[in-house]
């Protein structure tokens, strides 16, 4: 491999973007290296999927790998982001919805997703985020009964703004787990991290939603 090459590969394979929330202009992100050619220095993203909405407010799930002649960019659907590298191993991050944009470099395609609402890091290192993916997603699966038609789900799913669907998830399980008997450790993390959330959206001025719960969503 020469120099050149070695300096145009990604320095990265993905990186979260945490915003300080006293600055509202300021968005979440997550940016993603996809190459064909692994650098070995980190984890390598050989492809990634990502829900993105269709035309038809339904969710398809775009699979981005390098190079990259297709749409440039999407509306991103509120799911589970999976990064794969080469021999199996995955990284995943959950996502409340955002607008997804894809570059294509020489030795890289870079997917940019940035969202009003926190993109969740779904993995050891990050235990309270992937604690709330988990409910998050159990969230849904319940909403997600409630239609007989999974389309009407989908179309209704994509229909919302990722900051208030954040907000009623976190409302949701406040309500759900703060009078829960036998609090777990773990529980007890997470309703630490619900209210300092809850907290520091107010302090930014993004808390329009205080008392909007998930049923509010879909009702």
């Amino acid at each position: 491999m020469t120099q050149e090459t070695e300096r145009n590969l990604p320095k990265i394979g993905y990186l979260y973007h945490y915003p300080r929330l006293d600055h509202p202009t300021e968005h979440f992100r997550l940016d993603i290296h996809v190459t064909s050619e692994p650098t070995g220095l980190h984890f390598d993203v050989l492809r990634v999927l990502i829900p993105t909405k269709t035309d038809t407010e339904t969710i398809k799930l775009l699979k981005v790998t390098h190079p990259w002649p297709y749409e440039k960019s999407a509306g991103v659907a509120p799911g589970k982001i999976i990064m794969e590298d080469r021999v199996g191993k995955k990284e995943e991050a959950f996502t409340f919805g955002g607008q997804l944009t894809i570059s294509n470099q020489d030795e890289q395609t870079s997917c940019i997703l940035v969202s009003s609402a926190p993109i969740l890091e779904i993995s050891e290192a990050a235990p309270v985020h992937m604690h709330l993916a988990e409910e998050v997603e159990m969230i849904l699966a319940e909403m997600q009964a409630k239609y007989s038609d999974h389309k009407e789900y989908e179309q209704q799913l994509c229909k919302l703004d990722s900051l208030r669907l954040y907000s009623a998830c976190l409302n949701t399980l406040l309500v759900k787990y703060e009078n829960f008997p036998q609090k777990t450790e773990r529980l007890n993390r997470l309703l630490r991290f619900l209210k300092s959330e809850k907290v520091r959206l107010q302090e930014a001025g993004l808390a329009g939603y205080p008392h909007l719960r998930i049923d509010d969503l879909f009702g």
